[in-house]
């Protein structure tokens, strides 16, 4: 079991965990390998999640044996006119708003601030304008937005710790140390990530699970749920839902 700290600081990752956009990336990125004759996989997809887009552009057509075939930047070209077509109407996941919701409203329970919450995701700012459209409301919640896709103080994406290093860095009241901060994450390089900035990190895998395990050092590290609603914020010294 995990050891667990009290949290002081909340950080959602977006895609996968928040929204149900990560059907958009697969049905993109395979709608681009389908004419080279290549099928686009869970594992695949899971050694990508997190990664900035041109790194996990690159990272595909060198792990598919495309580099002869096509750039990067054309790949990009056409990727992200599918992708488009397709993020706009991402569902929220089981969850989401609730512990939005509640976190934005409830007290944390030694110091009577509200609870800082902020967003940490491998998006850039064109493509969270577009996933974040539909629910914007409910993101205005969330005052801080870190997009490392392509935010020039984040050199490198997740599974490195800089995303999240540089989230807690905005947080106007600075956690006291990183282990005070909860990451919420579905993808193993977010994993990755805030256990590598010191943070506690739940996982809620976006796919069948047996793809999104890590090995047992890892394992033993966080705390994996079926979906947010089966978060329970009291163990982490944070209010109850109600």
């Amino acid at each position: 079991m995990p050891e667990f700290h009290p949290v002081t600081h909340v950080v959602f990752d977006f895609d996968g965990l928040l929204v149900d956009t990560e059907k958009c990336y697969t049905e993109a990125l395979s709608r681009m390998l389908a004419p080279f004759g290549k099928q686009f996989t869970m594992q695949t997809k899971s050694a990508m999640m997190g990664m900035k887009m041109h790194d996990s552009v690159e990272w595909l057509i060198n792990h598919e044996g495309l580099k002869e075939q096509v750039t990067p930047d054309a790949f990009i070209k056409d990727y992200v006119v599918h992708l488009e077509e397709l993020l706009r109407n991402g569902p929220l996941l089981p969850g989401a708003e609730k512990v939005v919701r509640h976190l934005a409203k409830h007290t944390n329970n030694r110091n009577s601030a509200e609870v800082p919450m902020a967003i940490c995701t491998g998006s850039n700012t064109t493509e969270f304008a577009q996933k974040s459209a539909k629910s914007a409301d409910l993101w205005q919640l969330i005052p801080i937005k870190v997009l490392t896709g392509d935010d020039p103080l984040v050199k490198n994406g997740k599974p490195h710790p800089d995303p999240y290093i540089e989230t807690m860095k905005r947080f106007p009241a600075p956690p006291a140390h990183a282990k005070h901060v909860l990451v919420l994450e579905d993808a193993p390089n977010g994993v990755k990530s805030g256990l590598a900035a010191g943070c506690q990190v739940v996982q809620v895998p976006t796919g069948p699970e047996p793809c999104f395990r890590m090995g047992a050092e890892i394992d033993a590290k966080i705390t994996v749920l079926p979906s947010l609603l089966d978060l329970d914020l009291t163990v982490f010294g944070l209010p109850a839902f109600d």
